[in-house]
């Protein structure tokens, strides 16, 4: 079973007149994503550490990924 370690974060956006959106939380928290599942199976678990305060709904979901100063983004659907 290998594993990918990374930190991560939300963006709150569920107020749209807020212009000071900021990755939360500031000190992001270490998740471990197993390869060997789908990674849309694997966001509640990521959901429920970061207590974010969106619903998710797969069709919005957005993975972004930062390697060395790239940024690669993929949809989850």
């Amino acid at each position: 079973m290998a594993t990918f370690t990374c930190r991560v974060q939300f963006l709150d956006d569920t107020d749209p007149f807020n212009s000071t959106n900021f990755p939360e939380p500031t000190r992001p928290p270490l998740y471990t994503f197993r390869e060997d599942i789908p990674l849309i199976n694997q966001i509640a678990g990521v959901h429920r550490l970061l207590k974010a305060p969106h619903k998710v709904f797969a069709q919005d979901l957005l993975l972004v990924l930062l390697f060395f100063n790239k940024i690669h983004l993929n949809t989850l659907t």
